[in-house]
């Protein structure tokens, strides 16, 4: 029987480790925001300045604005062409390469079809002035070579240039790593839920062993709650009722409380165990069962929560070979809290 998604069990599992979760957002925010921050102000190339200045177009008076073809493609591209650049270079002070120009210096129509805005970047104020008024005078001698253009004249021209502030977004880096953070976190969580194959809850060993839980007792080794320890009693002289010789035996595989713990519990239930005789952990101690051949069955003990799905699984196999009957499950170490949130009712 394949066993059903268990949607409650999975959201207390994922409360219980919301600290994960908020602790992964923590992380990858500040890992983000943290590389954003060092990269564009504690690591970030030399600053730029920046130049403006606009051209004014005077059309021809046979020339509709709204038919006119020449755009803002037509600016950048007359900015960045070989005869543009070259006329540049020639009212500059200093030598540069064409490719540099044509990094430092744009132009387009921002949104009127009579200006030319003019843009130039530099590692110096002087240098984006001297840039951008040096395209001024190439683009106003190129833009009057144009048919539909009669005249083209400096409206404003660069005196001055601003330092480039880039755009500030540490905060919104930090706010998506924390997001991203989380996410990865939650997806790592179920993928843990998934794979998990311990016994967490009573009804476990019913839907995927087929044997009923008998009783549940917490890390301290008692009764989980009134109800758990007189449903145990009672759970206990049913099952044992009529039988003479029924062992109790660990199959968790790890190193349990073994004969101590069954002990114990006998000296608990008093009358009501009677007949249940300790033994070995069976899973150490395979050849305990030699014992158990002619007994009217067996009773296991189950650690909750130990990632022991695969090996409880192992020796009910061997068990069942060995044509031992399993009567019933005890769960030990079982997380309190988790159980009484996992069995109080939902209110809607």
């Amino acid at each position: 029987m394949k066993e059903p998604l268990n949607l409650k069990l999975l959201l207390l599992f994922l409360l219980k480790k919301l600290w994960l979760l908020l602790c992964a957002a923590l992380l990858f925010a500040a890992l983000f925001g943290g590389i954003y921050y060092l990269r564009n102000y504690v690591f970030a190339p030399a600053p730029e300045y920046e130049a403006v200045s606009q051209l004014y177009l005077t059309y021809a008076d046979d020339v509709r604005l709204e038919n006119v073809y020449i755009n803002d493609y037509t600016w950048q591209t007359l900015a960045d062409s070989d005869i543009c650049v070259e006329e540049a270079k020639k009212n500059l002070s200093f030598d540069c390469s064409d490719d540099y120009l044509r990094e430092a210096a744009t132009a387009g129509l921002e949104s009127d079809v009579r200006l030319v805005t003019v843009t130039a970047v530099a590692e110096s104020p002087e240098r984006a002035v001297e840039i951008a008024n040096a395209y001024e005078k190439a683009i106003q001698l190129l833009g009057e070579r144009m048919v539909d253009v009669d005249e083209v004249q400096i409206f404003t021209s660069a005196s001055s240039a601003i330092k480039k502030e880039w755009d500030n977004r540490t905060l919104r880096m930090s706010i998506t790593g924390g997001v991203v953070g989380f996410v990865a976190g939650l997806v790592v969580l179920l993928f843990v839920f998934a794979a998990d194959d311990s016994v967490y809850l009573p009804e476990t060993t019913k839907i995927r062993y087929h044997f009923p839980t008998i009783a549940c007792f917490d890390k301290a080794g008692n009764p989980i709650g009134k109800w758990q320890e007189k449903s145990a009693e009672m759970n206990f002289e049913t099952v044992l009722n009529g039988k003479s010789r029924v062992y109790i035996s660990d199959i968790s595989g790890s190193s349990g409380p073994g004969t101590e713990f069954a002990d114990s519990l006998k000296a608990k239930l008093g009358d009501a165990a009677a007949g249940l005789i300790p033994a070995d952990d069976i899973r150490n101690h395979p050849e305990t069962v030699k014992e158990m051949k002619d007994a009217d069955g067996i009773i296991v003990l189950i650690k909750a929560g130990a990632g022991n799905g695969k090996q409880i699984e192992e020796v009910l196999g061997f068990l069942e070979v060995q044509e031992i009957k399993v009567l019933g499950a005890v769960l030990y170490n079982v997380d309190k809290k988790t159980l009484l949130c996992y069995q109080k009712p939902v209110r809607v």
